[in-house]
């Protein structure tokens, strides 16, 4: 019997980013959910408050895997034992910890998030956030999406507003680990998160592109993901 992919994406985006490599997957044969919490919330819940929000809008099946894009990694450790999740793929994203508490962004980038901050606490918009970083916005693939000035104003225009205390907040992890899990890097940004998936014996695909391979290289990450179920015994 094949799964269906629930596709999470992270909460800084909105699950449009997943709907080019949701299409992939359909094509091949396969049911898929793109849960979309900003489109049911006037501002973006809390951090803690995020799995809840998601299971509202999952359809829960018999055999399930979910795949977690960048801070959705966390989430869709969180969803592994709240639903019948036969594995959990992270793309580009941090590796969980086994258990406790989970913030939504490494120290490094809750950091720079504080350098960012305006006079009310509010943040710009996330992809504003590496502008005076060539070379980081490369990596995530913002000049490659630019490219058409329609499609990255709509793009822009669907990012939700965030307040820096946001990102204080945590997700209390249960154990996890007895599901089987795999991460796909796109970008060396998440070097680290490979060799933390390598001293697991996860297994790891990497991928030649940027973080926002979802969007950009649809085709490409749809068999990634096919494989890495595979892999996990979960097709």
């Amino acid at each position: 019997m094949s799964p269906d992919f629930v596709l999470v994406a992270g909460p800084l985006v909105r699950a449009s980013s997943w709907e080019p490599t949701a299409k992939h997957l359909r094509e091949a044969g396969y049911r898929v959910q793109v849960p979309d919490i900003l489109a049911h919330h006037a501002s973006p819940p809390a951090w803690r408050a995020w799995t809840r929000s998601l299971l509202d809008h999952i359809a829960p099946t018999s055999r399930m895997v979910v795949v977690g894009h960048s801070s959705a990694s966390v989430l869709a450790a969180d969803l592994a034992i709240k639903l019948p999740a036969s594995a959990v793929i992270i793309v580009d994203g941090e590796v969980p910890p086994s258990q406790g508490e989970a913030s939504p962004v490494r120290p490094a980038l809750r950091d720079h998030i504080g350098s960012l901050v305006q006079a009310d606490g509010s943040l710009p918009v996330w992809s504003k956030w590496f502008s005076g970083d060539p070379q980081r916005a490369s990596l995530v693939g913002l000049d490659i999406l630019a490219r058409d000035p329609v499609a990255f104003a709509q793009f822009e225009n669907g990012l939700p507003k965030m307040h820096v205390d946001w990102f204080d907040d945590t997700i209390e992890l249960v154990s996890w680990d007895h599901v089987p899990a795999g991460l796909i890097q796109t970008s060396i940004i998440y070097d680290h998160a490979a060799v933390e998936a390598r001293r697991r014996g996860w297994p790891l695909t990497r991928l030649q592109g940027t973080h926002l391979h979802p969007t950009l290289r649809p085709a490409e990450m749809a068999d990634a993901i096919l494989s890495m179920s595979r892999r996990l015994g979960a097709i």
